[in-house]
């Protein structure tokens, strides 16, 4: 079989028009970590007040980085938030013997990743040089990466979208990295043809490759950022399991996938 010719950019363009739609006809909400309140003490706040806001924030992106759906995860979330968790970790209080004793979280996932909230801690220096706005777009992805030693990896552009989500960053060159390139919208975006790359590709270089490409294609259709990844992957294609059937009745416009899977 020849090789498949990339989509054109009239094809793209279609297929982000139909997302945009369907993702503001669905209305979907993102769940929120911070509120109102805590929104305001970052941007009314000193540094103090800033770190521990965005210190909640990168814990749950860490604990939402588990394979688990995001209603257990929020679930687990709260917990740890009841118990004082993050403010014990923050404030360098936490007793990690207490902890292994009665956790108040029963999922082997999610009490792991306590470990990775003291790191979170510890190397506190690292990340709040982003605040309270990162001086250089272009390196805050893997400011985020190398402070929680790998811990957040496609949840460091969660970070960044929900930032720039929430208003408290301001510079538009962070919505390059602002694009979740989790597994679920690498397969999706490249399946569908909107990005021209492996989708096993998972390297954290692949992953600012394919957040910049989501940036640019998401922009045909639309000049703002249109939701940034969510109108892929809250989608109602669900690509990465796509079968004879799912492809007869896709309403996607145009699919690299099912070209060809009709030529093979």
């Amino acid at each position: 079989m020849d090789e498949l010719a990339p989509l054109t950019n009239k094809e793209r363009k279609d297929n982000v028009t139909f997302l945009l739609e369907a993702y503001t006809a669905g209305g979907h909400v993102p769940t929120d970590v911070l509120d109102a309140e805590e929104r305001q003490r970052f941007l009314n706040g000193g540094a103090a007040d800033q770190q521990e806001v965005f210190f909640k924030l990168l814990c749950y992106g860490v604990l939402a980085a588990q394979p688990a759906p995001e209603s257990i995860v929020h679930a687990d979330w709260l917990r740890l938030l009841g118990a004082g968790v993050l403010h014990d970790v923050f404030e360098h209080r936490f007793d990690i013997s207490r902890y292994a004793l009665d956790p108040p979280v029963s999922r082997g996932d999610s009490k792991g990743k306590v470990i990775d909230f003291v790191r979170l801690s510890e190397t506190r220096a690292t990340w709040a040089s982003l605040l309270p706005e990162p001086p250089d777009p272009e390196v805050a992805v893997d400011v985020l990466y190398a402070a929680s030693g790998g811990a957040l990896k496609s949840r460091a552009f969660w970070v960044v979208r929900e930032m720039r989500r929430y208003g408290l960053w301001q510079a538009p060159g962070l919505d390059h990295f602002g694009y979740v390139p989790d597994g679920r919208v690498r397969k999706r975006a490249t399946r569908m043809g909107l990005v021209d790359m492996p989708e096993k590709a998972d390297t954290f270089a692949d992953m600012k490759a394919v957040s910049r490409a989501l940036h640019a294609v998401m922009r045909i259709a639309s000049k703002e950022n249109g939701g940034y990844d969510l109108p892929l992957s809250t989608a109602a294609q669900r690509c990465e399991m796509c079968d004879t059937p799912r492809m007869a009745s896709c309403a996607l416009p145009h699919c690299r996938w099912r070209r060809e899977n009709a030529q093979a």
